[in-house]
């Protein structure tokens, strides 16, 4: 068994389909084999994009689909990236984003691909981590791609399971630009704006002194330059359901020599809370030996809407009920309440 990446990426559709043709999705899905191809994490052998035949249709999608997430078991990745247009109906039974296929005709949703059938196949597959990362219109609206997996989110998870979906989209905004950001170097300037900023930080690598890209730093890589593009594009949303942000999902390219040096442990207690949400492998028992600040650090978790921060919280919660004892407990609980409290 070995880790695959399925790319799907349709373009062309009839001449009365009235679904726009747009060259950089086809750019895009080809790049995005090349930069994969060439990641040691991944290479040729692991990634595959969808010919012209494949996305076609619904069926030669699922078929391919289905093939790859076949072949993938424990400890493995299951990585979908889909590049395409994307529609919504609320009138539909069971309303859900769908996907466009070469097939596709506007207004006609039973020619569209249900992400709810993507959805399943992955789910299904017995890779430990999936990962979507779906780059079209209304991609802000997919929901969570987990079914509950009886995995503790953060950095106390050690089996890595869980599902991420990375859409081009945020917030209200329903709408993804397909045109290309002049601002990138080479072909990548001809991709979808979204696609060609995550391919050149894939490409690059960061400065970040890891080895590997996880699921957090590739969020915070593309949301960083993507703001610091003189383009207004469009921010990036990521939804972890029993994923850690720390989960390595790429190498990082970036010539270690340029990276920034290990960073020490943490000193005030957002810098904890920082580090623990990342799983930057803090060593808790450092923290512990302050009251002061791990009830602090408690309190922070507590009122944070980040993913996995309440499961963090309550294992430290439990570590200092079992390990304060009189005057050091009363100096935890008493930074903890008044923090709560502000």
């Amino acid at each position: 068994m070995a880790s695959r990446a399925v790319v799907i990426g349709p373009w062309e559709y009839a001449d009365d389909a009235g679904v726009p043709r747009y060259e950089e999705i086809g750019i895009s899905a080809a790049q995005y084999g090349k930069v994969l191809a060439d990641n040691p994490m991944w290479g040729e052998d692991r990634c595959r994009v969808l010919t012209k035949e494949e996305v076609d249709t619904a069926d030669g999608v699922m078929a391919a689909l289905e093939e790859e997430a076949g072949r993938t078991g424990a400890g493995d990745v299951f990585l979908v990236v889909y590049v395409g247009h994307g529609a919504y109906w609320g009138d539909v039974p069971g309303a859900e984003v769908h996907f466009s296929v070469g097939s596709s005709y506007d207004g006609k949703p039973w020619t569209w691909l249900s992400s709810w059938y993507l959805y399943r196949a992955m789910r299904l597959c017995r890779a430990d981590l999936k990962v979507l990362i779906a780059d079209c219109c209304y991609s802000n609206m997919l929901p969570h791609l987990g079914n509950g997996l009886d995995t503790l989110p953060g950095v106390f998870d050690d089996a890595g399971q869980g599902t991420c979906v990375l859409t081009a989209l945020k917030d209200d905004n329903i709408r993804a630009w397909p045109l290309g950001c002049t601002e990138l170097p080479g072909e990548l300037a001809k991709c979808t704006p979204f696609s060609g900023h995550l391919l050149d930080v894939l490409q690059r690598g960061t400065t970040d002194y890891r080895p590997h890209i996880t699921l957090g730093l590739l969020r915070d890589a593309v949301v960083s330059e993507m703001r610091r593009c003189r383009f207004d594009h469009d921010k990036p949303r990521m939804l972890l359901n029993d994923a850690r942000e720390s989960r390595a999902l790429f190498t990082n390219r970036m010539d270690a020599a340029l990276r920034e040096p290990h960073p020490g442990s943490p000193v005030s207690a957002k810098e904890w809370v920082a580090a623990l949400l990342r799983g930057n492998g803090c060593d808790l028992e450092e923290l512990l030996q302050d009251p002061r600040k791990t009830g602090e650090v408690v309190a922070l978790l507590r009122t944070s809407s980040r993913e996995g921060a309440a499961a963090i919280a309550q294992h430290l919660e439990e570590r200092a009920s079992a390990l304060f004892r009189s005057h050091d407990f009363a100096r935890y609980w008493n930074k903890a309440e008044r923090a709560l409290r502000a």
